[in-house]
């Protein structure tokens, strides 16, 4: 490949730097609620299989509605199964952003190492990186 193939192919690469961004925001909302939802899905476990009122007794009492234990059970275990299978889509999408990000960073050390060590390549005038 000779130099001006690779100045065309750096000019027409779109920036990693914007994704990157984004990916890393999204990488943390995704760790919240990944926790948020498994401490939820454990209480809710906890709350229909060894009948602790943790959530749904606070529920309960803020829209004022009377819940027997067979209710009780059968929606602590219902939204307990629904949060403990978002929990595990967010760890998906945690995996999925570590495996972004580290692709975007061995994106950016390539172009640096070009642009720091071969000089006919230059740095496009729009500032991309």
């Amino acid at each position: 490949m000779n130099i001006k193939n690779l100045q065309q192919i750096l000019n027409s690469q779109p920036s990693v730097t914007g994704s990157t961004f984004l990916v890393t925001s999204l990488f943390v909302i995704s760790w919240i609620l990944m926790i948020i939802l498994f401490v939820l899905s454990m209480g809710l476990f906890l709350e229909s299989f060894l009948h602790y009122r943790i959530f749904l007794e606070w529920v309960s009492k803020q829209l004022q509605f009377g819940l027997n234990d067979e209710q009780r059970w059968k929606i602590a275990t219902s939204f307990g199964l629904v949060s403990l299978f978002l929990s595990i889509i967010f760890g998906g999408v945690i995996v999925l952003c570590k495996m972004v990000l580290r692709r975007n960073h061995y994106i950016i050390q390539i172009e640096d190492w070009i642009l720091g060590n071969i000089k006919e390549v230059k740095k496009d005038s729009k500032g991309k990186k």
